[in-house]
């Protein structure tokens, strides 16, 4: 892991469990590939954790390796999308867990 405040660090580690507990362990490389420009382009904890999880779901999404990840479980329709620390629900507006909480709230892929 790139050399990073320890906030930093726990962000990537909780990101990496969300993806490795819903996609699998060889997804984890997409958050490796991300977080390099990512230190580069933001300047506090938050908005490193907001453009981090932004940018390696929307690689997921993109590249149609899970094109609703993470699921919702109101609506398995649709992503939750990542903001204030949590994963929500924009269609009912409510936080469904923390990040790195996505398979201990059954939201990952059993």
């Amino acid at each position: 892991m790139t050399s990073m405040d320890p906030e930093r660090e726990r962000v990537v580690r909780l990101l990496i469990a969300d993806v490795v507990d819903t996609l699998g362990p060889n997804c984890q490389k997409i958050v490796q590939w991300e977080l390099p420009n990512i230190l580069e382009l933001t300047d506090t904890v938050d908005s490193f954790a907001e453009r981090l999880v932004e940018e390696v779901q929307q690689y997921i999404l993109d590249s149609f390796i899970d094109t609703t990840w993470p699921s919702c479980p109101r609506h398995p329709k649709h992503p939750l999308w990542f903001h204030d620390g949590a994963w929500w629900c924009e269609q009912d507006g409510v936080a469904i867990v923390g990040l790195g909480e996505l398979y201990a709230r059954g939201t990952g892929a059993a």
